[in-house]
């Protein structure tokens, strides 16, 4: 079992909610412990005091089970980690598993990585919940340990700057999550709910797959062994659907954008006929982002004013 510890602020927080739901009995024995800890006359005593009374307590609650129970899995993870730590995550973005490598002191020879798991304390209590979430971040682990996936930290930057950059990178993770959810249904442990978020998720980095998208949905979702190389390609150079496909540009800034605006038809002929002078050939059926479409609606409205 690779060695696990948890936070403090994790620890203490998680145990004052579960509180609210443990049985009579058990929340008077913890207010006790706790009131005895604040008798304790030295600052350092009473906070090592209370630290020892919440440690005992996560441990009697059983909060820890469903994070050791994952991480105790057979799989690619044995053997493969020197520890885990558990870091209290403060919003849902910042949940999640990664790994970093540890200072390793000089005659040391254990080099494995360290896994970090950042989880907010309620979700400690959602057992059923958690040991989903846990399930699916460490596929992600467990690629990043296999040589055969071939992971790289950094993607390989794009010609169109930063913001071109973080779209590929949201490409890149929402296709990656498609394959893992993927591989825990064939294992059965997905759901229908899990198929349909990823698949609104995986059309959503992808506008411009059109109709083709569910199609290639499914192949992603299906595939058996996907690499860190395949995901990229996909990622930089997805498949256009048709010609006025969305490619990853806006047609009239040719700034990188995720998505066009849903709805460009609300553009008024007036703004229309200004982007289709400045932009011979263009037509509304090709669409453009939001900002240029408020843009050329801004700018004909300060027309009008000035007229």
């Amino acid at each position: 079992m690779i060695p696990v510890t948890y936070a403090h602020d994790l620890v203490e927080e998680a145990v004052m909610l579960a509180e609210r739901t443990a049985t009579v009995e058990k929340a008077r024995a913890f207010r006790q412990a706790r009131n005895r800890a604040y008798q304790i006359a030295d600052a350092d005593g009473r906070e090592a005091a209370f630290r020892e009374v919440h440690r005992e307590w996560f441990a009697t609650l059983g909060l820890q089970g469903a994070i050791e129970q994952a991480i105790g899995q057979p799989g690619n993870l044995s053997g493969r980690l020197s520890q885990c730590r558990v870091l209290r995550a403060v919003r849902p973005q910042e949940e999640g598993a990664d790994l970093f490598d540890r200072a390793v002191p000089d005659g040391e020879a254990d080099r494995r990585p360290l896994l970090v798991i950042k989880v907010r304390p309620a979700l400690l209590l959602d057992t059923p919940f958690l040991s989903g979430f846990l399930r699916h971040e460490l596929v992600h682990i467990s690629d990043m340990l296999d040589p055969a996936f071939g992971y790289r930290r950094a993607l390989p930057p794009s010609d169109d700057g930063p913001s071109a950059d973080n779209i590929v990178r949201d490409r890149y993770r929402a296709l990656w999550d498609v394959t893992i959810d993927g591989r825990l249904a064939r294992q059965g442990m997905g759901s229908p709910q899990t198929r349909a978020l990823r698949a609104g998720e995986f059309e959503a980095a992808f506008p411009m797959l059109g109709p083709d998208a569910a199609g290639l949905f499914a192949e992603w979702f299906d595939r058996v062994e996907p690499t860190h190389e395949r995901l990229v390609e996909f990622a930089m150079r997805p498949p256009a659907a048709s010609r006025n496909a969305h490619t990853g540009r806006c047609p009239v800034c040719r700034f990188p954008v995720a998505s066009l605006d849903r709805n460009p038809e609300r553009l008024s002929a007036a703004a229309r006929q200004r982007i289709e002078r400045d932009y011979p050939g263009w037509r509304v059926d090709h669409g453009l982002c939001a900002q240029c479409l408020d843009l050329y609606e801004a700018q004909h409205v300060s027309h009008n004013r000035a007229s």
